[in-house]
């Protein structure tokens, strides 16, 4: 995930960004859902060689789009993904666009079926009072956009109220988002370090080996 990325056009089948996933499609393949940086995106690296080592392409943003790509239409695309990886920690419960492909995902139905998690360390779900936080901090996200806006014309803030929408949306699915995913057996970082990622890996073999 891009940091702070964003857009609002679904791409044309004849866009570059499209084309690239297009020719995806060939070979086997899953989707990685992830917040740039630190631990996150070090454990994408070694996932995306592990993958490749059995065959699999691992589909991220920072490969898959090219310069002036059309970001929100990457990110749908990876909300309709037959296998979507998600490696879940608090800096990805607090971005906007980490959050967008996850609901994108959900939306598009056989949530369980389709994610495959890896819950960080820090992602601090597991007790309801530690989930509320995520709540508290996405009301006041649209606290703070909303008060922003009070200062400004209402005339012309198309892309602004977009970002409220969102955030509203966030707010209203992330409860039970993080309840679902509590709920799945994850396994630990270190488990799936020390064994090389082989649960996740067969997981996602397996479903793409039953893809209809």
């Amino acid at each position: 995930m891009p940091p702070d990325r964003s857009g609002s056009v679904e791409a044309t089948p004849s866009s570059p960004a499209d084309i690239a996933l297009e020719s995806a499609d060939a070979s086997p393949e899953v989707f990685v859902s992830y917040a740039w940086g630190g631990e996150s995106e070090a454990l994408v690296d070694r996932l995306e060689r592990v993958f490749a080592a059995r065959g699999i392409a691992v589909v991220r943003d920072k490969h898959a789009l090219g310069y002036k790509a059309d970001i929100h239409a990457f990110m749908q695309r990876l909300g309709r993904g037959r296998c979507v990886i998600a490696v879940i920690g608090d800096k990805y419960l607090r971005s906007p666009h980490c959050m967008f492909e996850l609901m994108q995902v959900a939306a598009r139905g056989d949530f369980q079926d389709r994610v495959f998690p890896v819950l960080l360390d820090d992602a601090k779900i597991q007790r309801a009072a530690e989930r509320v936080r995520y709540v508290q901090h996405w009301e006041a996200q649209i606290r703070e956009l909303d008060e922003a806006l009070k200062t400004v014309s209402a005339a012309d803030l198309k892309g602004f109220r977009e970002e409220i929408d969102l955030y509203t949306e966030i707010r209203r699915t992330i409860a039970e988002l993080t309840a679902i995913l509590r709920n799945m057996n994850t396994l630990s970082t270190q488990m799936h370090s020390e064994t090389d990622f082989v649960a996740l890996v067969d997981a996602v073999s397996a479903r793409l080996t039953a893809r209809s």
